[in-house]
């Protein structure tokens, strides 16, 4: 901001003089003429160092160590204490602190101060050192009124300099301040993705990783005959394959998601897309003795992010076992209606409290346990919901505690948008 205040300043300056200069020859002072000469080639001087080669600091040090002896010596040819100099010494003071820094106001103060004591000194007790120029009273109105005046106006064009410019200023602080303010937002919504990115893949990957563990533990106990290792052996390649396309699945989908792009959308049969989930998860319902019963009803054509319809599938099938005990029953029922997919999940496990059931879907993450222990964050249903406005559907959750728990999830098929037509 001080290089187009001091910018402005000089152009104030040289027009301001380019009016001295008329003014003197009117008023016959030909030696302040050639002293507006001068000055108007040193501040040319100053606005080329400025505006052509960028040289700030040595055009204003320049122009700050000469306009005193510049002052001093139109003091000694304008009438001394009688002329208009000590009016300018207003006007460059001004124009000198709006420019440097507060660390510098003291010194250019004490600055001006000495020089105006001490001309004005000179102007009182050595008059002879001053010569008279003025020929009338006329001259002397003139010079007055017209040198204050136009100090009072480059006061006044300073001060609207500096509003201008601070206003500048400002508006630039507050702009950049914005973005900063959207650059941190972004950066939290980016790291609030990976968060739950990684929520949803410990969620959705411990429990078959757990069933691995569980059945390799059953094949290294030595306490089953040949034939049942075999057929475990094969069980554990075949959900081993499933959990790794799942874990490709949800890699894929979380990228998307940290780059905010909408997941691919797919053209597929409900029963195809999810056989594979299907299988992991009834592998995981048997190792805790829970009966996972999945009835397609219909199995309608889909066109939608098949990710995030997995994922929840996956979550509210997975709290589902998780709260049911052993013994107990996991009821998934796919259904379509109307162009809506309707997906009912119900289990007779423990049920939600009346409290808990009121912000069952807010983000509240805090540790939750299944019915055998199995620890979670509490974000799976948060993010179930999430996923499902974003898929233009609606969740829903009844619950008796005690008696068991009741999702149901209803979302367009997708299937009559005109590009399918």
């Amino acid at each position: 901001m001080e290089v187009q205040i001091f910018n402005a300043t000089l152009i104030i300056i040289f027009f301001f003089n380019l009016f001295l200069m008329a003014l003197n020859i009117y008023i016959g002072n030909y030696v302040l003429f050639g002293l507006c000469v001068f000055i108007s080639i040193i501040v040319t001087g100053y606005l080329y160092l400025l505006r052509v080669k960028r040289a700030y600091k040595t055009a204003f040090y320049s122009a700050s160590l000469s306009i005193y002896p510049i002052l001093t010596y139109n003091f000694l040819h304008n009438d001394g204490i009688n002329g208009p100099t000590f009016y300018v010494f207003l006007l460059i003071h001004l124009v000198i602190l709006s420019i440097v820094k507060s660390k510098y106001y003291l010194l250019w103060t004490v600055l001006n101060v000495v020089f105006f004591i001490g001309l004005y000194y000179i102007g009182l007790y050595h008059e002879n050192w001053v010569p008279i120029n003025y020929g009338n009273k006329e001259e002397i109105f003139t010079d007055q009124s017209v040198t204050y005046t136009a100090c009072i106006i480059g006061i006044s064009l300073v001060a609207a300099s500096l509003k201008y410019f601070y206003g500048i200023q400002k508006n630039r602080v507050r702009q950049q301040r914005e973005e900063l303010t959207k650059v941190n937002k972004s950066l939290k919504q980016t790291s609030d993705k990976k968060d739950r990115i990684i929520t949803i893949i410990s969620h959705d990957l411990k429990n078959p990783l757990q069933s691995i563990i569980q059945t390799l533990e059953l094949i290294n106990s030595g306490d089953l005959t040949e034939e049942e290792a075999k057929y475990l052996r094969e069980e554990l390649l075949k959900t081993t394959n499933r959990t790794y396309q799942m874990m490709e699945n949800i890699l894929e989908w979380s990228s998307f998601e940290i780059k905010n792009v909408a997941g691919r959308e797919k053209k597929i049969l409900v029963k195809e897309l999810v056989e594979d989930t299907v299988e992991i998860l009834k592998v995981i319902s048997k190792q805790k003795r829970i009966q996972l019963e999945v009835n397609f009803l219909k199995n309608p054509m889909v066109y939608i992010e098949t990710d995030r319809l997995l994922l929840i599938f996956r979550n509210l099938v997975q709290n589902a076992i998780k709260f049911t005990p052993a013994g107990g029953l996991v009821t998934v029922n796919i259904n379509s209606s109307d162009g809506q997919l309707i997906l009912e999940i119900t289990d007779n496990g423990i049920g939600i409290s009346a409290d808990r059931l009121k912000n069952i879907f807010e983000q509240d993450i805090k540790s939750t346990y299944g019915t055998e222990q199995e620890k979670g964050t509490g974000m799976g249903l948060h993010l179930c919901f999430q996923s499902a406005h974003k898929l233009n559907g609606q969740l829903e959750v009844k619950s008796t505690e005690g008696v068991g728990s009741s999702f149901k999830l209803v979302i367009p098929t997708g299937i009559n948008k005109p590009s399918l037509v």
